[in-house]
């Protein structure tokens, strides 16, 4: 059977228009099974290369398969649903299966637009489900055994060659819960981590083909220290080193383990990217972080120490956030030495403990999933009016970034070519007050026929994706 596999993108994809491509791992792991079970199969990942034509159409090679999967996060599932439109408009007959974040969160919203929903983690039944193994609509997925998983063929991407970063998977799930993430609902809390001799070998043979940039997407990469020092250790025993390697972690995770951070250096781990999210201690309990800034700090002192540098991601429209709150978080990343951040603001994904909690305060003011994305203001915050929120957003970038610095020119071309001309109705509804009025997109599920992209867009992507990776 002919199978593509889809990963939309959302409609600005600011790490594609930095010129960082890095796909879902993920759906490659599915991709891989499925070629083991004796399918073709191919994936055409919207972080990597884009699906559609310049009109917003799915190109002909994405349409040339017999069956379809299209993997969701709540910031892109407008655009799936206008892909699953499109595929049962060229091919009637052919299978269509969604899943992903977004689908597990709301099964019966995506439905409507597939024969198949597959909720949670997909790798134990995909063969099953592509091969008429299930007649329910809504197909509940199962926890995987990691270990078992076979290493990801990223030769079934489409334009595999433009990845930057490839992903890398040591563990999988998060023991904590923060009320924003998703990542509890779909993984059940059910932390699970790869031997130091899996990874290893993965790594190995990784380095042999030649993927000398990678990035752990593990949620908390080095949580369970008893596991991740043997790997280093075997890496560097084997005289294994990377150009660059990148990972997500937690600030006590580096504060508590300054002896792994000097191995990581050693096999070349180069940057982390660190949940910081508020610099008010009061935010941090109330989200259930389980940190303080002081651990923050802490962890920044480590870092340095071993030459690591830090990417901290911070959260605006916390509901102990005011109009200070962005100087205050300008002026603690420059004391701390962070070498760079990237700010959020705030967006309640369904199925989180927080949208169930803002919808219950009737806060939630629009339910168009595109602008679910943290660079929108979707909710009433608490001290700030939506407005306000917004140019705080736009100003924390601006800030940190002063103009002449090549993040700060990267960042104003952002916003002046892509952001702004993207959202003037947004902006428009928002100083209006009439933002509810935008989700009419998905009322009556009423969806436009595409989401074409701008000649600006394809321009700088076409022209970002001819630089080496």
């Amino acid at each position: 059977m002919r199978i593509s596999l889809i990963v939309p993108g959302p409609q600005i994809n600011m790490y594609k228009l930095g010129g960082i491509r890095i796909p879902n791992i993920g759906v490659i792991y599915l991709a891989t099974i499925l070629k083991r079970a004796g399918h073709q199969v191919r994936i055409f990942d919207e972080n990597v290369t884009r699906a559609v034509d310049w009109r917003g159409n799915l190109k002909k090679e994405v349409l040339n398969a017999d069956a379809f999967g299209i993997s969701i996060l709540t910031p892109s599932s407008l655009t799936g649903y206008i892909y699953a439109q499109q595929i049962r408009q060229a091919k009637p007959n052919a299978k269509i299966v969604i899943g992903g974040m977004h689908a597990t969160a709301m099964p019966d919203e995506a439905a409507q637009f597939c024969d198949h929903v597959v909720t949670k983690e997909a790798e134990g039944i995909v063969v099953k489900v592509f091969e008429n193994g299930f007649n329910e609509k809504i197909i509940h997925g199962e926890v995987v055994e990691i270990e078992n998983l076979p290493y990801p063929d990223f030769t079934l991407l489409a334009d595999y060659q433009k990845i930057t970063h490839f992903p890398v998977s040591a563990s999988r799930g998060c023991p904590y819960n923060c009320p924003f993430c998703q990542v509890p609902s779909v993984f059940e809390r059910k932390y699970r981590v790869r031997s130091p001799e899996s990874i290893t070998a993965e790594l190995v043979a990784r380095k042999q083909l030649g993927q000398d940039v990678l990035f752990f997407n593990d949620d908390l990469f080095g949580l369970d220290v008893e596991r991740t020092i043997p790997f280093m250790e075997n890496l560097i025993s084997c005289g294994i080193h990377f150009r660059h390697i990148s990972a997500e972690t937690r600030a006590n995770i580096i504060k508590r383990n300054p002896e792994l951070l000097r191995m990581m250096k050693k096999v070349g781990f180069r940057k982390l990217h660190v949940g910081v999210e508020s610099i008010s201690d009061e935010n941090l309990k109330d989200y259930s972080k389980a940190q303080t800034v002081g651990d923050i700090a802490d962890a920044m002192k480590v870092a340095n120490e071993a030459d690591i540098k830090i990417n901290g991601m911070f959260i605006l429209g916390m509901d102990n956030d005011d109009s200070s709150t962005v100087e205050r978080t300008i002026r603690f990343i420059r004391e701390t030495g962070m070498d760079t951040a990237t700010f959020s603001i705030l967006y309640p994904i369904p199925g989180t403990p927080l949208f169930n909690e803002l919808d219950s305060q009737h806060r939630i003011m629009t339910r168009d999933w595109s602008l679910y994305d943290g660079t929108h203001v979707v909710f009433k915050p608490n001290r700030v009016n939506p407005l306000s929120l917004q140019n705080m957003w736009v100003s924390a970038w601006k800030s940190l970034y002063r103009w002449y610095t090549r993040y700060g020119l990267a960042n104003r071309g952002f916003f002046r070519l892509f952001w702004y001309p993207r959202n003037r109705d947004y902006l428009k509804a928002l100083v209006e007050d009439k933002l509810s009025s935008i989700e009419t997109r998905l009322r009556g599920l009423k969806l436009p026929t595409n989401f074409r992209p701008t000649i600006v867009e394809l321009f700088v992507e076409n022209l970002i994706s001819r630089v080496p990776a």
